[in-house]
């Protein structure tokens, strides 16, 4: 009888179909685990190096140019086909919504390390008024790419890079990736907004009042790094302020200690054309002139000899 119970005991520990110790599915399971999320990253990164997206491009060793565009939002202000209309030139930009310069930064870098210096570098100089941190994991996506974005993660923002090296699924759940799915049939060029700024936006301008920007040392200071490798290497600087809506820019109490100390790190000249546009109809918001404006705006820059 107390032979029986043992050999219950014994069968009760073992898998009921194979009879194999349950501990090793642990193992086992990990195993797939690890298996899949590596299949499945596989993948995904070659659906991404598919893109026409600017930083994919830039990643696949297609963003040779003459004129390289830098910034945030405000950098796309440089509308890439007006320019290479006006110039003959071919235009490649690395402006990105939210972008700071230190981020900026590293994909400077990895410009000139895969590429010859253009002849100019026209860089949009307010990237350098805040941090934007949430914006640093999403482009995890090209860590694989670049030692530059692995050593910025892992100084940024740890989490997300022994995150990412753990799991190669977390780098394609961002809106990076996600935008360089929407450019998989469609170059990113023409990326600027159509829309006009409205009515309730306009009104609501006309009350803004101290309105400042922030002037960040440790981003000045990446603005200066990029501004001494470009010219390291031959290529022409110019440092702009694209437009900003005219009632918002008259609520800025500070752009010109901003300018002042752009100037003093870079030791550049800041060419302000923050007021260089005054009809509402050309902006999309308060920041962001839209296509129309744009036009008008390389227009300008042409006449003043900037892309010369």
């Amino acid at each position: 009888m107390l032979t029986d119970i043992r050999n219950k005991e014994k069968i009760q520990t073992q898998h009921p179909a194979t009879g194999i110790n349950r501990w090793v599915w642990i193992p086992v399971f990990i195993l797939v685990l690890f298996i899949g999320d590596r299949a499945s990253g596989f993948v995904l990164k070659q659906i991404e190096s598919r893109s026409k997206f600017r930083f994919t491009a830039l990643y696949q060793n297609e963003a040779a140019c003459d004129i390289l565009i830098a910034g945030n939002s405000r950098g796309l202000s440089f509308y890439q086909p007006f320019i290479e209309e006006k110039t003959n030139q071919k235009v490649f930009s690395l402006a990105y919504n939210g972008m700071s310069s230190s981020l900026l930064n590293v994909f400077i870098k990895d410009y000139y390390e895969r590429n010859a210096p253009p002849k100019k570098l026209i860089l949009e100089v307010t990237c350098a008024d805040r941090y934007n941190k949430e914006l640093i994991p999403a482009f995890s996506t090209y860590a694989a790419y670049s030692s530059n974005i692995r050593a910025f993660l892992k100084k940024e923002d740890p989490n997300t890079y022994y995150g990412t090296q753990l799991s190669h699924l977390l780098r394609y759940n961002s809106e990076v990736f996600q935008r360089s799915l929407r450019y998989l049939s469609n170059s990113d060029k023409f990326w600027l907004t159509d829309r006009t700024i409205s009515e309730a936006m306009q009104a609501e301008s006309k009350t803004l009042q101290n309105v400042s920007i922030d002037n960040i040392p440790e981003l000045q200071e990446s603005l200066k790094e990029i501004v001494a490798l470009a010219q390291s290497k031959g290529t022409e600087v110019e440092l702009i302020i694209a437009p900003f809506l005219p009632n918002y820019r008259k609520a800025m109490y500070n752009l010109t200690d901003y300018i002042i100390e752009v100037e003093r790190r870079t030791g550049l000249k800041v060419k302000n054309y923050s007021s260089s546009i005054q009809d509402p109809k050309f902006f999309g918001d308060y920041f962001h002139i839209n296509v129309f404006g744009s036009e008008k705006f390389i227009d300008i820059l042409h006449k003043d000899g900037i892309f010369d």
